[in-house]
Parts: structure tokens; sequence; C-alpha cells
């Protein structure tokens, strides 16, 4: 299946010094240049490092940002190795539009005060910079983060990681094709995405497949790659007793359809949806959980009700390394003091704990049509449930809609206990704040009805992709 590690990302790293030290104090340079050897072995296995030689003019803080709009970077972690002027830095990020971090960071977490030489005190003044840095973007209004710690901090090392999966996951977005085959679900007000926004955000508006390439492809499958697709749902599916060999050949020919279709299209994210008149046209959206669910464990999540954007919120979920599966609020506890979440249709079997199993379903609750069902057991541990909106934040006096999608998000935990056992993967997902605060506040930002859950906890990243991306996000 799909590898799910997240994009590596393409790091600007722009080291920084005082230049007229270096004759006063011989050993200053060499002692930082040595740190920042270990920063860089620190900083290569997440990603491609673009680095100029040691920037300790403002010439050369120029000619650094040439080389950053060459490169393409995702993201900009400025470090001073030592106290430097923020017009060595300042150039080099004029022309930037990435997130940038500035890394208030060192080889040691102490040394012997009492015995150090002014060039020991020079090497371990890094800090010293950081508020005219920080003074310096916010005059130029660049925003920015800053990342503390000693180079072995494990939390200093997960803030990093986090912002360089968030930041390479927004360059690949933005490539992204987003689909829709067919139509919203009718009614649903919170289902249409307006491409305009898409379209600022992508470069792209939707690619929109017709019903009849899908009927078109799924009566040239032919019989070896039906066996195939035989082979691979018995190895990767527990199959139900109730599942007959006529109910695998319909699903096992609509997958190999959905996927000569999607591909064909080179689909990233998609949503769809039809009511269908035809016997044949109503059992392709019907019968296509198998289909839909093997395409997003393939990287190409798709989302039925025509909801193109929980997809693509299950898209950021997989780029950011935690799958991505479609899920809405079933119930609440209240006592036990958790929200029940799943959904009928595709899932996405990168998040099941053992293997998944193929159920045979008589009717799917609101929808024409039957078919085969998935059900698995999900992950038990931290998840981050992810809305993608068109709703902004409220300005006073009411509502409001921009110019961007919008990120509202929160960081919960499956935990164990008894769920439902209708033919659909489901789970009790726990949130930090109690039930009624977390429902109201997190209805206020206008989300749609879907969610989109990924295994672990995302948010760091989460919050620099939407940097990145100028989405508006908010943590309930």
């Amino acid at each position: 299946m799909h590898d799910t590690s997240p994009a590596r990302a393409r790091i600007g790293l722009l080291p920084t010094g005082h230049s007229y030290y270096w004759d006063q104090f011989p050993r200053l340079k060499e002692m930082g240049l040595g740190m920042y050897r270990k920063l860089r072995a620190l900083l290569e296995p997440y990603g491609e490092l673009i680095a100029p030689e040691l920037v300790d003019t403002e010439a050369k803080a120029r000619a650094a940002a040439e080389l950053f709009r060459g490169a393409g970077i995702d993201i900009l972690v400025i470090f001073p190795f030592g106290y430097t002027t923020s017009m060595n830095m300042l150039p080099a990020v004029r022309g930037v539009e990435v997130p940038i971090r500035i890394l208030n960071a060192h080889e040691n977490r102490s040394y012997d005060y009492a015995n150090a030489d002014t060039t020991i005190y020079l090497h371990h003044e890094g800090v010293c910079c950081i508020p005219e840095f920080a003074g310096a973007l916010t005059n130029i209004g660049k925003r920015f983060r800053v990342r503390t710690g000693p180079f072995d901090d494990r939390g200093l090392q997960r803030q990093l990681a986090a912002d360089f999966r968030g930041a390479a996951a927004a360059r690949v977005f933005r490539e992204l094709n987003v689909g829709l085959i067919g139509q919203v679900y009718t009614g649903m007000s919170d289902m249409p995405i307006d491409e305009h926004r898409l379209l600022r955000a992508t470069g792209s508006l939707l690619v929109r497949p017709e019903v009849e390439e899908i009927q078109a492809a799924y009566e040239r499958v032919t019989e070896s790659e039906l066996e195939a697709m035989y082979r691979e749902f018995r190895e990767v599916f527990e199959v139900d007793a109730t599942v007959t060999n006529e109910h695998m050949r319909f699903s096992a020919q609509a997958a190999v359809a959905y996927e000569r279709v999607i591909t064909r299209h080179d689909i990233g994210a998609f949503g769809y949806y039809w009511w269908g008149e035809q016997e044949l046209v109503t059992q392709l959206r019907a019968q296509s959980g198998l289909a839909v669910s093997r395409l997003a464990a393939l990287g190409r999540p798709g989302v039925t009700e025509g909801d193109v954007k929980t997809a693509m919120a299950m898209k950021i979920l997989d780029l950011l390394g935690g799958g991505g599966m479609f899920v809405e609020f079933f119930a609440m506890d209240f006592d036990e003091n958790f929200l029940l979440m799943g959904h009928d249709g595709p899932a996405n079997i990168s998040v099941a704990e053992g293997r998944p199993r193929l159920t045979h379903l008589e009717v799917h609750h609101g929808k024409s049509g039957h078919g085969l069902g998935i059900d698995f057991d999900m992950r038990q541990g931290p998840v981050t449930l992810v809305n993608l909106t068109q709703v902004d934040d409220r300005p006073p006096g009411g509502g409001g809609v921009g110019e961007s999608f919008k990120l509202i998000f929160t960081v919960g935990e499956i935990i164990p206990g008894p769920v439902l056992n209708i033919g659909n993967p489901n789970a009790r997902v726990r949130v930090a704040k109690p039930l009624p605060e977390f429902i109201d506040t997190w209805c206020q930002q206008g989300p749609s009805h879907h969610i989109a859950l990924g295994v672990g906890d995302h948010g760091d990243a989460l919050e620099t992709f939407a940097e990145a991306m100028r989405f508006p996000i908010l943590r309930i």
C-alpha cells in the first residue's frame, strides 16, 4: 500500500555570525562552525538542507536570499551562533514567503561560567540577538516562531520535525489535483466547495470526471485484472462468511475501475456521489466502499456525499504521516465522556488495528443500494481531528466568508470500549474539553459535519502547514 511517511522538506538554513569578532577572537569562528556542523547533522534526516556559507555580512545575506528563492525552500531556519546584527539576517528573508523559524539553540546545555574567557562567553551568546531578530522580522511584517533548547532536547527536536513535516506537506498540497465525480448529497448545504478558494490554494479548479468514465472503465476490466484484485483483497482483508464470490467480483471490478479513472486524472483527493436510476450506475456508487477505501490507503482519499473539503483534510493528514479517516459524530456518551465517531462507506485501512473485515450490507443508511461494507478496529491512542471549512472567524456583528479555507482541529484519544457493530468502523474518541463546551466551541467556527481523523498528534505540524498555506487555523 501507500507509503505514509511524510514528504521530505526543503529546509533553508541560514547560519549567521558577526564578522567584527573574528579578528578579535581567533578561536570563535571555528567554534561556531563546529557547532553548525553538529546542527546540520541533526537536521539532515528531516529533509534536504539548502544553506549558504556563513553569513556574517549584509552582502552575504543578500546572496543567501537569491539562493533560497532559486531553491524553492519550504521553510527557513535562522541560526545565529553568537551575537549577530539583524542586518546580517534581514536581507536574506525579505523575498522569502515561507514559514520562518528562529533557532535559539546551542550544542551545550550549560558551561563553566567562573572559568570561561570572552571567547567562550561569545560562543554561547546567540540568545542575545534573538529579540533583535524578532523585532526586525516584526517590523517588516514577517511572521515567525522561536524554537529554543539545547541540541539534544527531545522537545526541540519534536518541534522542528513537526515544522518540517507541515512545511513539506504544504508544498505537496499546493500541487494537488482535487476532484469531484457526480454531485454533492442533496440538501447538504455544507458540502459544496468554493472553487475560487481552491484556485487560490492550489492553482487549479476541480477536476470533474464523468460518472460514465467509471462505468466505461468498469466494463473494460479484464479477468486477469480481477484475479490480481482478488489476491490483493484476500491478503489485506479478513473476508466475512456473508461475502460471496459474486459480491467480491463486483467490488474487485469497481476497484480496478476507480483506480483507473482517478490515476488517469492524477487526482490526489476527491468527493463523489450520485443517486443513479440504472442499477449498475447506482451500484457503482453504492458498492464503492472497498474501491475508495483502497485508494485512500494508496494516498488518494475519496469521500462519499461529494465532500471534497473533507477529502482535502484527509490528504493533509496523510501528508503529515497520520493516514486520514472519514468520520462524523455518531453519539455523545455523557457517562464516560467520549464521542462515538465513524461513517458508512469508504474508510482508510491504514488506521486499522489488525486486519480489516469485509461484510455484506443489505442497506446503506440514507443511501440507495447495497453491497460490501468495511469494518475494523481503529488504532487506540492519540488522534487529530481536522475540519476544513470555508467559514472564516466571525467579525463583530456577524459571520464572514473570506478568501481562503480555514482549519479547525483538536487532538483527542481513541479509547477502548464497546462500539457499534453495523458494518462500518467507529471508535470512542475522548477530547480534552467537556463535551458541552467542546461541541459549542467547535460549532461556533462554522464547520461542516464531516471530519478527517488522523492517527497521532499532528497539531504542531498542522499549524505550520496552515502558516505555509496562509489558512486561518484554530485549535479547540
